[in-house]
């Protein structure tokens, strides 16, 4: 209704429906002292229809009971999806038919066990093509010239009862039409409403165990349960075997230098400072000495396979 005095036009509506798709005739209208329910018109027509008025005293919507609270539920719930969607403000009206649908489609305490759709119709409802109110969709359009696109963007803003198709808000027309040929992204109506988040979406095969959601922050990298590395884990490293030489120079089958005057480390030769991993519990002294000699044996078999430093001053010119 766009104003009150439609009032008494939407009720012969609805009890003529009430009584032909339902066979269930209104005995009782309870309202408010309202102008559009005190009518000449509309009170003389309940008589004829032997419909009891109970109207409520002035100034106790109290006594209203469910219908006011309900009134009250459904402006907040309006507000709610205006917020969410950004849609304009004078969409209130779909939003609020929008609300009323889906109250009708869901359980209440008025209904034990069923949904107010179920317990009038005495049919289950579907509710698999239900959007998100304001989601962006592509409509496909027929009308239009070759070259242009046969595809628009609108706004989903609910389900029309009459022909089953989808109520489209067109943002250039700022106009709502029920349109049929409706497509929509899975992942439009996640980033629309995470403005200044950068997200990552990550799609997983059909054959995972484990259900996770569609998309994860970019900050939050998803790892593989077997490239984790475990904490306080060592780095591997590199294990250097001494050569065949090294070793016969440790067991004393051979020398590096066969003049007694050269020196055990090459001479130019800098020893080097890395830290070698000692074994676990105490060390003998000749443990320390074998590491010693180890060390030492190793930079100079490597200066004399690379042929880095001269021995005498002849090779050195």
């Amino acid at each position: 209704m766009h104003t009150k005095d439609e009032a008494f036009e939407a009720y012969q509506q609805f009890e003529a429906w009430s009584e032909n798709q339902l066979k269930v005739p209104i005995h009782v209208l309870h309202s408010d002292q309202g102008g559009e329910y005190l009518g000449k018109e509309f009170m003389a027509y309940l008589k004829s229809k032997g419909t009891v008025q109970k109207l409520m005293v002035h100034h106790t919507p109290q006594h209203n009971g469910v219908a006011e609270r309900c009134n009250c539920t459904i402006v907040k719930h309006v507000q709610a999806l205006l917020h969410a969607s950004g849609l304009p403000k004078n969409l209130w009206g779909e939003a609020a038919q929008h609300i009323i649908w889906l109250m009708n489609h869901m359980l209440t305490k008025a209904v034990q066990g069923k949904t107010p759709y179920e317990a009038v119709l005495g049919v289950k409802p579907n509710l698999s093509g239900i959007h998100e109110w304001g989601e962006k969709c592509w409509i496909c359009v027929k009308k239009g010239n070759k070259l242009g696109s046969c595809v628009h963007e609108g706004h989903w803003v609910g389900v029309d009862n009459e022909s089953k198709g989808a109520r489209i808000y067109w943002q250039d027309t700022k106009t709502v039409s029920v349109e049929c040929n409706v497509y929509f992204d899975p992942t439009s109506a996640s980033v629309d409403h995470l403005e200044g988040e950068d997200w990552q979406f990550i799609h997983y095969s059909p054959n995972c165990i484990h259900h996770f959601p569609d998309y994860l922050p970019i900050d939050k990298p998803l790892v593989p349960a077997e490239s984790e590395p475990e904490e306080n884990e060592p780095h591997a490293r590199h294990t250097c075997k001494p050569s065949q030489c090294v070793l016969e120079i440790l067991s004393g089958h051979a020398v590096n230098s066969s003049r007694p005057s050269d020196p055990l480390i090459t001479p130019g030769v800098q020893v080097p400072t890395a830290v070698v991993e000692e074994p676990e519990g105490e060390q003998t002294p000749d443990a320390l000495m074998a590491i010693d000699l180890i060390k030492h044996a190793m930079v100079a078999e490597t200066s004399e396979a690379e042929g880095l430093e001269p021995h005498s001053l002849a090779e050195a010119k």
